[in-house]
């Protein structure tokens, strides 16, 4: 299968490391594309990849010019018919591409929290209603996008996930990828998403 992870991360630290959690979760070698790369869209397509997961970041989204910097990003989303996973930022990328609002919390929430699942989806195959996972941002969706399913939500974000309800696109507030064997229901959700993309 053939994986390309967008990265949204201005340190390569950070970018090294999402691809190497991404790597481990999927099981399989992933090619990582930058969010400053001119003309993403052409990338992709020229790479013809079965998916595209989208990175978290350190930046604001609620920020104009930060969508400025995105919307390259945002416009890939919309017209590239392949599935999408977006993680944390990513997700907010998903989110604001189709028209919701990203707000500020007023402080970080950085530690592994409960996420109540309210909707049946084959990307929570295996799982029990509420999950362990790790969380790591500012920001969130402020509602759930037009076209799109409400799937999680915990006590500090109201939309944790979404899915799109005709297309294979789907948005974690939550970092799925920085799972571990105590705590293995994020990288059980991204193998889901894999599995669910292969069926197709």
């Amino acid at each position: 299968m053939k994986i390309i992870v967008i990265n949204n991360y201005k340190e390569d630290e950070k970018a090294g490391q999402a691809l190497h959690n991404l790597t481990r979760c999927t099981g399989q070698r992933v090619e990582m594309l930058d969010y400053r790369s001119r003309g993403l869209l052409d990338m992709v397509t020229h790479r013809s990849p079965d998916l595209a997961i989208l990175t978290g970041s350190n930046f604001m989204l609620s920020k104009s010019d930060t969508k400025t910097v995105f919307q390259q990003e945002m416009d890939l989303v919309r017209k590239l018919d392949i599935p999408f996973l977006g993680i944390c930022f990513g997700h907010q990328l998903i989110g604001a591409a189709y028209g919701a609002e990203v707000n500020d919390l007023g402080q970080t929430i950085r530690a592994l929290k409960e996420v109540k699942l309210l909707a049946k989806d084959p990307i929570f195959d295996g799982l029990p209603e509420t999950i362990q996972v790790s969380e790591s941002h500012r920001q969130a969706l402020s509602n759930v996008p037009k076209g799109f399913r409400h799937l999680a939500e915990s006590s500090t974000s109201r939309v944790e996930a979404i899915a799109h309800e005709t297309r294979p696109i789907y948005g974690l507030q939550f970092h799925p990828e920085r799972s571990d064997d105590k705590n293995p229901h994020g990288q059980l959700i991204i193998q889901n998403f894999v599995r669910l993309v292969a069926k197709s």
